[in-house]
């Protein structure tokens, strides 16, 4: 049985949160769409490399994601990061988790450097 979009996104959160580049990955489908303002990556690859990039501005991050929104098979969030040297705080993406996978995703954010 497929996870449920919640079950998705809290691996999702969790991988995020442990810095693991393939296990976001692997949440996405193999034909996934990712959205930014700059680009727009295709497959578990191009989001490998797009995470890979943001998490290393964003070494050892704490997260948090105070707006969760599901709706059906879509989910809208707005999150924060904040890290030594950078962060994030009006990180707003949606999502659309469809038979265990994210089919698509679109991020809009803004990462300031500190110091």
């Amino acid at each position: 049985m497929a996870r449920t979009p919640q079950e998705v996104f809290e691996h999702h959160v969790a991988a995020i949160g442990a810095g693991e580049a393939d296990a976001i990955a692997a949440d996405y489908a193999e034909d996934a769409v990712l959205i930014t303002p700059d680009q727009v990556v295709r497959g578990r690859d191009g989001v490998r490399e797009l995470f890979a990039s943001l998490l290393g501005e964003l070494p050892d991050a704490v997260w948090d994601i105070p707006t969760r929104v599901f709706e059906g098979d879509v989910l809208f969030i707005e999150w924060t990061a904040v890290a030594e040297k950078a962060r994030v705080l009006d990180g707003v993406d949606t999502f659309v988790i469809r038979d265990g996978e994210i089919r698509l995703q679109t991020v809009r954010l803004t990462l300031e450097h500190l110091g």
